[in-house]
């Protein structure tokens, strides 16, 4: 199963929880959510699918070629909190803003280069990815006759706390650690269920690009005022939440 499939499959999961509560609730109108204005905070679950594109050179890898170019897909659980702000205009057009923070159960993601002439010699990599924070505007239209059901954008800015080392047989040993900040964009939709609740899902997208950077000047004796190792990030993430409204 490609990682494309699971994010699709996980968006429909996602949905369909919103959907499937919503159609067996019962509850009468004056139990809802009175109005989208307000502060909100609540707690988060998803799954995010990375990809880690390493581009590296250094005279003294194990390669001929000096270099180690390969790519990384993986998966965390991604639990988290939110906390924000919205605003219902008359038109019932809602916008806000929102900032929260998730933390990776999955943290390290390790590349190998392994050398063509013994394979128990390797120029190794390992990142890692421990927490990101996000800061992101919301906008949406209430829909239902209740007015209980927000589909919307988001789009706002990530930040990654990363870390990226090297190391090999010889000893040789580089690390560097990192805030990086991304763009996000994404949609979602959120059903106030009860007066103070709401549940949401959502999905959104995550580009770094040049996470980080990491000089390797010496490999095996070897000298490269040249040697360098960088991590292209991208992330794909599902997340269902529940809300408080203050």
């Amino acid at each position: 199963m490609n990682k494309f499939s699971i994010i699709f499959k996980s968006i429909i999961v996602a949905i369909s929880i919103v959907g499937i509560t919503y159609a067996n609730d019962n509850s009468s109108d004056h139990s809802l959510l009175k109005s989208w204005t307000g502060f909100y905070t609540g707690m988060e679950a998803g799954f995010a699918f990375n990809n880690d594109q390493l581009n590296s050179q250094q005279l003294g890898f194990t390669n001929p070629s000096g270099k180690c170019n390969i790519s990384s897909d993986y998966s965390t659980f991604s639990p988290g909190i939110q906390l924000g702000y919205m605003y219902q205009f008359p038109n019932y057009l809602v916008s806000g803003i929102e900032a929260n923070v998730a933390f990776n159960s999955h943290q390290i993601d390790t590349l190998r280069c392994i050398c063509p002439f013994d394979r128990d010699v390797a120029d190794s990599f390992s990142f890692r990815n421990q927490m990101q924070r996000s800061i992101k505007a919301r906008i949406g239209h209430a829909l239902n006759t209740n007015k209980n059901i927000l589909p919307y954008l988001t789009a706002g800015a990530s930040f990654a706390n990363i870390g990226f080392s090297y190391k090999n047989e010889g000893g040789d040993y580089y690390a560097q650690n990192t805030t990086q900040a991304g763009w996000l964009i994404g949609a979602g939709v959120e059903w106030a269920f009860k007066q103070n609740w709401s549940l949401r899902a959502e999905y959104n997208y995550v580009e770094y690009g040049n996470a980080i950077n990491l000089k390797i000047p010496s490999v095996y004796g070897l000298l490269d005022p040249n040697g360098l190792g960088r991590i292209n990030l991208s992330s794909n993430n599902v997340v269902v939440s529940i809300n408080y409204w203050i």
